[in-house]
């Protein structure tokens, strides 16, 4: 066999080993991001089933009477803000002030008086309100000249910009680039997330 043809061969089997280590780095790449996905979607389903499980002991509570139960200093206020428009609820909780501690229940019927009083307990108040509109968790993924955009929309349909991500437009897909100039919509930091990273 001549010298050139051995060095021909060699210089195949060398580019065919490349080829098949970039495949294989991309596949695993591939299996790492839905073994990523499915994991929060594991999560997800916990999240929501402890939920569940929060709200079926809430309701086997007897309830005591307002007046005896007093909040204790370490207690929470939860915010359960229903938007009629989307549908969507969000809660939100914070630490209660240092002036309601050791207030009771009709202390809490008076200063949050537009507000329902779903739960009341020494550790927790729990306030529903429902509210016209749409929540603030509304969010359009578009592009600039360069990079990735997003945007908070409002009930009305108008648009904030929130972030200019560092994820540049002219190494997508022409599709996706089509698709971001329409805007992609998203609900919630979660999906907002998983969105974003589809693009990374």
């Amino acid at each position: 066999m001549k010298k050139s043809t051995i060095v021909i061969l060699v210089c195949i089997a060398i580019v065919l080993g490349m080829v098949s280590g970039i495949m294989y780095a991309i596949i695993d790449r591939n299996n790492l991001q839905e073994a990523q996905i499915n994991e929060i979607r594991k999560l997800n389903e916990l999240i929501e089933a402890n939920i569940v499980k929060v709200n079926e002991i809430q309701e086997d509570v007897v309830a005591t009477s307002g007046s005896d139960v007093k909040l204790s200093p370490n207690a929470y206020i939860i915010f359960e803000k229903h938007y009629i428009d989307c549908g969507h609820t969000i809660i939100e909780k914070r630490q209660i002030n240092d002036d309601e501690v050791n207030k009771d229940e009709e202390y809490f019927k008076n200063a949050y008086s537009d507000w329902e009083i779903e739960s009341f307990s020494a550790n927790e108040v729990k306030l529903y309100k429902e509210f016209q509109g749409n929540c603030d968790e509304h969010y359009l993924i578009t592009v600039n000249d360069e990079n990735i955009v997003v945007y908070s929309v409002d009930e009305d349909g108008n648009k904030t910009l929130k972030e200019e991500t560092d994820i540049p437009v002219q190494y997508l897909p022409e599709e996706d680039v089509e698709l971001l100039k329409k805007g992609i919509t998203a609900y919630g930091q979660n999906e907002l997330a998983k969105k974003l990273e589809d693009f990374e």
